[in-house]
């Protein structure tokens, strides 16, 4: 352990606890699993997109940016853990060869793939371009807001808390403005989505809310205590909300768009879920 006038400099409770043997092996597992993920659905994504139709291939086109975005990201937090930390009896020390460790790369992916993974949500709804293009904005807005203050509010995380407190609930308020804009394009969804399909824009919000949800938890842990379990498992509310939020949810959307590209006739989507019962059924519908 460093002293606390050091600590309080050090930004990451990563940089002021040693770890044990499991515990680093743990932290690398989970990002190594984290950007792996990420990696392996990229080519998923793009094959997805020629199943839909044109109008909402980009939905999964995004969906791959967003993997390869997120990917490399958490590849550079890896190998900034890997080297930040030194074996000295039994103990990995931070600090090693005076590397610190961050968690911003984060927050600088998230300021990249948040704004995909809101724009996708209306493109998926099929919102008309003007409405599209406004409720975007008003979604992208608070998002911003709300990483930018979190970014600034983490390197408080190794002092006395105000700093990270403080600029937690500025934060939190734009998380709820965020909130608010994106229950409007559930809204929205509900009412443009074929009548076969109408719980599912309702599924996502609750989706959205539960893993959105886990990245303010994971903020607020280091107050628990500068202890190793406390590092790896914000890592791990780290990595699970990241891949729930960016992966699944990119799974879901592109499903959900496959099936609305089946209802509106569109013959490779019918294809596709052919072994469905919406497959089935559109595939009756025409005549097949």
């Amino acid at each position: 352990m460093v002293t606390s006038q050091v600590a309080s400099q050090l930004g990451s409770i990563e940089n002021v606890v040693a770890l044990s043997a499991g515990q680093y092996t743990s932290g690398s597992l989970i990002l190594m699993v984290s950007y792996g993920a990420h990696f392996a659905f990229i080519l998923f994504f793009l094959a997805m997109a020629w199943q839909l139709a044109p109008r909402y291939r980009i939905v999964p086109i995004l969906s791959a940016v967003v993997m390869a975005s997120a990917g490399l990201s958490l590849l550079r937090e890896f190998m900034i853990w890997e080297e930040s930390y030194e074996l000295v009896g039994g103990v990995y020390n931070p600090l090693a060869e005076n590397t610190s460790f961050t968690n911003a790369f984060r927050y600088g992916n998230w300021t990249i793939t948040v704004p995909i993974l809101l724009t996708q949500l209306a493109i998926a709804f099929g919102l008309a371009r003007p409405e599209l293009h406004k409720r975007v904005v008003r979604m992208i807005v608070p998002a911003l807001l709300m990483i930018w203050t979190g970014l600034y509010g983490q390197f408080g995380e190794t002092g006395d808390f105000l700093r990270l407190n403080i600029w937690g609930i500025i934060s939190t308020v734009f998380f709820v403005w965020l909130i608010v804009e994106v229950r409007g394009v559930i809204g929205r969804g509900v009412a443009t989505s074929p009548a076969e399909l109408k719980t599912w824009p309702k599924n996502i919000w609750w989706y959205f809310l539960a893993t959105w949800g886990l990245y303010p938890i994971a903020y607020a842990l280091p107050q628990l205590g500068f202890t190793g379990d406390v590092v790896v498992v914000r890592q791990l509310l780290f990595s699970i909300a990241d891949i729930s939020s960016k992966l699944i949810y990119g799974i879901i959307l592109s499903r959900y768009v496959l099936r609305r590209s089946a209802l509106e006739g569109y013959v490779p989507a019918a294809e596709a879920l052919e072994t469905s019962p919406l497959g089935a059924t559109v595939a009756s519908q025409r005549g097949d």
